[in-house]
């Protein structure tokens, strides 16, 4: 039997890797003084999530390192880690430790379960990956010992599928999904897309050559 947890039930020393991995999902995630059960197998998770929200396609070109439209090709699990990376506490809880107290942070840290996504790159309107090369996204969430993990506002990318994707650089030369899933548009045509989440994305439909404007 499928059961659900509430929003937010991750355990407390986890909140320095997911805001170092994942600086999207909410403190408050974290901050309970409740004991809670440890999920098993079959159960779903679910944390909250505090994405940014971009007004304008321009705004969201604007933050992108990547703009890509390929499609998917391969999907892995993989895991978010405690990395010591950025120069403020908000970019990295780790910032101003020594070296052995971070080894002891990272080894005490749970892993948070995350989904590798590869993309092969058929258009590139930004970035330095060039046509018919693969790139990794990674996602926040994924399955990881029979437990679902779901992370609300996050990309679903599926293999198979093609898309245009607005993304930033991540760990180990990964991208993440700008704003979550407001940075990920599926093909609804051979040059136009459709926003995968029309709630959070700043512009429903997008057209190659609108995105190739955008990255001029």
């Amino acid at each position: 039997m499928d059961t659900r947890e509430s929003p937010g039930r991750i355990p407390r020393r986890t909140c320095a890797g997911l805001l170092a991995l994942a600086p999207v999902l909410a403190v408050g995630a974290c901050a309970t003084d409740q004991p809670t059960a440890e999920p098993g197998p079959g159960s779903t998770v679910q944390a909250m999530a505090d994405y940014p929200v971009y007004g304008t396609t321009g705004e969201l070109a604007e933050g992108s390192t990547l703009v890509v439209e390929g499609t998917a090709v391969a999907a892995a699990p993989t895991v978010l880690t405690p990395r010591s990376a950025g120069d403020t506490a908000e970019e990295n809880p780790l910032l101003g430790l020594s070296d052995g107290e971070i080894a002891r942070a990272v080894a005490e840290a749970d892993a948070i379960p995350a989904t590798a996504i590869t993309v092969r790159a058929e258009v590139v309107h930004r970035g330095t990956v060039a046509p018919g090369e693969e790139l990794v996204v990674v996602l926040t969430g994924g399955v990881a010992g029979g437990v679902t993990y779901l992370v609300d506002g996050e990309a679903d990318l599926s293999v198979g599928e093609r898309y245009l994707l607005f993304a930033t650089d991540g760990f180990d030369g990964t991208y993440a999904v700008q704003g979550g899933a407001a940075g990920a548009y599926a093909a609804s045509g051979a040059q136009a897309f459709t926003a995968t989440a029309p709630d959070v994305a700043p512009a429903v439909n997008l057209t190659s050559a609108e995105v190739a404007a955008l990255t001029e």
